[in-house]
C-alpha cells in the first residue's frame, strides 16, 4: 500500500491526514487540538515532513504508531 500525507502543521488551525493513495480513503485524520498536543510534546516535528520519499515511508509508520498510542 502507498500512502499520501496531507499536512498543514504551521497554520493557526493545523491538520494532518494520511490517505491510501490508491483509494483516497483517509486512514489517519487529526484535527488541530490533537496535533497541537503532539507538536508541543515533540512527538511530531514539522521538519520531518520535508524529507525525501524514502523517509516519508518511515514517517507514515511513525504516524501509524502514534495513532495507536494516542487515546
Amino acid at each position: 500500500m502507498t500512502y499520501q500525507i496531507d499536512a498543514w502543521l504551521e497554520r493557526q488551525d493545523p491538520y494532518l491526514r494520511v490517505t491510501d493513495k490508491s483509494t483516497g480513503v483517509p486512514v489517519i485524520s487529526w484535527n488541530s487540538s490533537r496535533l497541537r498536543g503532539l507538536l508541543e510534546r515533540g512527538a511530531i516535528c514539522p521538519d520531518d515532513f520535508c524529507s525525501n520519499e524514502e523517509n516519508q515511508q518511515e514517517l507514515v509508520k511513525d504516524l501509524f504508531l502514534l495513532a495507536c498510542l494516542e487515546p
